[in-house]
This record gives C-alpha cells, structure tokens and sequence, in this order.
C-alpha cells in the first residue's frame, strides 16, 4: 500500500508538472497556467515539517542568485524613479511587476525543493518515481497518437484541457503551444530509458520502454512543426545518438544496417526545418520579434553587466527595443509584434530563459547558469557507462532550448528534471566515495 502512495504521488506531482495550460489562467493570469501555482503553499508546508532540511549545493546556488535579483531590483527601483521621474512604466508600477516577477522563481524555488525532498525520503524512490514515469509514458503515447488524429479535422480533441476552445492545427500536449512540449517529450523519452537500465528492472519491462519512448520520438519528430525542437534535434540529439550507437559494442551492427533510415529522417528534419526557416527569416513576425529582443537584451547586458533586476527590466528593456528597431539592418525585418511591447508590459519578455535572465541578472546570471546547468551536463559528462548518454540528452536539450526558444517560467518538468538529478548526483557521489573507502580498506 504504502508503494502505491508513493507512487500515486510521483504521478500526481508529475502529471501537474507537465499540464502547462489550464483554464484557471483566464482568471487569475499567467501564473496560474500551471497548476503548481496553487499547491505551493501546500509544497512549502511538506518542506518546513522536517525538522532537519536537507539543501544541495545546487539549491543554495538558486536562493543565492534569486536574493541577488531581488537586491538589484531593489537597488533599480530609485533608479528608474530618477531617470523616468515616475515608478510607473508602460502604465505599470515597477515595485509590483517586481513583486509578480519574483514569485516565480519564488514558486519555482519551493517546487525545486519539494522534488528533492520527495526524492530523498525513504528508501527505493527512484523505483516509485520509474513506476509513475512509465505510467505517465503509456498516457503520453496514446494522447499523442490520437491528437495527430485530430490535427486536421474541425473536431478540437481534448479541448476541456486548454484554456481556450480555439482550433489548435498543430501539436501541443497538454501545453500552452508546440514549441513549449520538446523539454516534455525528451524527458518523458529518455529519463524512462535511464531508469529501465539504471534499475535493472526485467528485459521484458525495457523492451516495452524502448518501444514507446522510440514511438513517442519518432512519431512526433514526423509531424512537429516546432522549429526549435527540429533545430535541437539536428545540432544536439542525433549527433549525440549517432555516436552513442557507434560507440557502443552492440548497436554498431544495427548502426551500420539502419544507417539509410538514419540519413532519412535527418534529411526529412533538414527539409521541414529549412522550410519553416526559410518562412520565418522572410515574412514572419515570430523571427523579428526574437532576434530585436535577443540583441536588446545583450544592450542591457553590455551598459548594465550586473543587471537591472525585475523592477528595471520593464523600463530598460523597451527602451532598449527602441533603440535596436532604429538600426537599418533590423528595420527591414517584420516588427509588428516587437513594437507592441513599447506600449504594454502584457507578454514583455524575450521569450527564452536565458536572454530574459541575463537582464535580471546581469554577470550574477552567467555564474548561475554556469553552476546550476553546465556544471552538471560536465558531471554526467565525465561517466563511461553508456547508459548516462539518456541523462545528457535532455539535459542538454533543456539547456539549448532555455538559450534559443523557451522560458522556465512555469516548465515546471524542466525543474522536476533538474531536482532528480539533484539527487542522482548525490548519490553517484556517496557511491563513489563509498567504493573508494572500500578500496582503502
């Protein structure tokens, strides 16, 4: 009984973690597209009932870099005041869209540390963790096949789920858009994968694994229209899985064999991308509103290096956006959205994680990101066991995509993701330290 609890509640929490567009949002904003909003608190209260807590190094480096915003934000807000001569910008007051800005890696924070909790209370967690993972999978796998179904009817499959009944001709999940599922899927694809191996479970179980997550990839990778995904795809996943499998002693043979199907799909996903690319460089509004927001954020970056915070992003970021549009290269582009944000703080934002945040935080941001991202892919990097090639795939595609195409707002899978190989980490370490103490004995 107490198995099926643990692990109805990995299930529980990861399910939440993947939902990114749930109705609530159309009433109480952004925040509450995802429902781990509402269970913060709830979260909070788990975590402040043990008596001993448990931070990893990792954890430190997010509070740290979160109160190093909030002291830049704090410092910005006289600032701002002095050059504008109001706290208002964009007809928003700086101290509260401070205040929203923070509570989410507020939320983010507190979810973090939740996961890792839950991951290292109890023995055999990662097997309850792997129980709700394959669950969620088989879900996942039937979801996807029939919303490819749907994509070209007028019947809107699964509509209760979304936040609004409009016809939605490309696929998304249970998320918001297609460009936020690509951390989704390359979590649900290879973390089950690891842990089939890591655990050691039945060769019956790992075949059921392989076939699903290689469905899940395949078939979606045929039928995405994510530009990102498709990039990813290409600079980062099939170069890491071609020599995974020349690497490796007993997928050379089937490399070598399948190698005609391999170039295919690489030149079906070099067609589509180049296509889709070709579209956005040319007439898309999407590709001028990216790269003005990219180059202003890098400005900000270049005369603030230590950031502006949350509270002079909003003045400083559109002022910024001004000054790059003005540029006779970037005036040819299509500017009709990037203009919009100079009258409105509504959706402000350069839409990826790492340019928002090299904003906020300035030189602060680059040590973070360095620390809590890069130095572990290098951790993961340095094992020989092929096995870890099914950690550094979506940890590397997580990072790319939070440099090229996405926030971490509220992808909250990205942060369950970063909890668990928190704990991983920690105990390849404590294993490893054991083996040498064994050694020496």
């Amino acid at each position: 009984m107490k198995i099926k609890v643990k692990t109805l509640l990995f299930f529980i929490v990861l399910l939440l973690a993947l939902y990114q567009d749930v109705p609530l949002v159309n009433f109480f904003g952004e925040i509450a597209r995802s429902p781990i909003i509402f269970l913060t608190i709830p979260m909070l209260a788990y975590i402040l009932m043990h008596q001993k807590l448990t931070i990893s190094k990792y954890t430190r480096f997010f509070i740290y870099y979160i109160l190093y915003v909030l002291i830049i934000s704090l410092i910005f807000i006289p600032i701002v005041y002095y050059n504008n001569g109001s706290l208002l910008a964009l007809g928003e007051n700086i101290i509260v869209k401070m205040i929203k800005l923070f509570v989410y890696p507020l939320c983010i924070l507190v979810f973090y540390q939740f996961v890792y909790l839950l991951f290292n209370k109890g023995k055999n967690s990662f097997d309850y963790f792997f129980n709700a993972l394959f669950c969620l999978q088989i879900i996942i796998a039937v979801y996807l096949f029939f919303e490819v179904i749907f994509l070209k009817r007028e019947t809107i499959f699964a509509s209760f789920l979304h936040s609004d009944n409009l016809k939605y001709y490309r696929v998304r999940l249970f998320t918001y858009e297609e460009s936020w599922i690509g951390t989704v899927l390359t979590f649900f694809i290879f973390i089950p994968i690891f842990l089939v191996n890591y655990l050691e479970k039945s060769k019956k179980l790992k075949r059921r694994v392989y076939f699903i997550s290689a469905f899940i990839f395949l078939y979606y990778t045929l039928f995405s229209e994510s530009k990102g995904y498709l990039l990813l795809i290409i600079i980062s996943v099939l170069p890491m899985t071609i020599k995974y499998m020349y690497n490796h002693n007993k997928l050379k043979k089937a490399f070598l064999i399948g190698s005609p199907i391999l170039v295919f799909l690489i030149i079906f996903v070099l067609v589509i991308l180049q296509k889709n690319i070709d579209e956005q460089f040319h007439s898309s509004i999407t590709f001028g509103t990216r790269l003005t927001s990219y180059l202003s954020s890098i400005k900000i970056f270049i005369t603030h290096p230590f950031g502006v915070g949350w509270s002079g992003f909003i003045y400083y970021f559109p002022e910024s956006i001004r000054d790059i549009i003005n540029t006779s290269w970037v005036s040819t582009l299509n500017l009709q959205e990037i203009k919009g944000y100079l009258t409105t703080t509504k959706a402000l934002s350069t839409k990826t994680e790492f340019f928002d945040n090299l904003m906020y935080g300035g030189i602060g941001f680059l040590i973070f990101f360095y620390q809590f991202f890069i130095k572990r892919y290098f951790f993961f990097s340095k094992f020989s066991n092929p096995n870890f090639f099914f950690i550094k795939v979506p940890l590397l595609f997580c990072i790319l995509a939070g440099v090229i195409y996405i926030t971490f707002y509220i992808k909250y899978e990205v942060w369950f993701l970063m909890a668990f190989l928190d704990v991983l980490q920690s105990q390849l370490n404590n294993k490893n330290l054991k083996d040498e103490g064994d050694y020496y004995n």
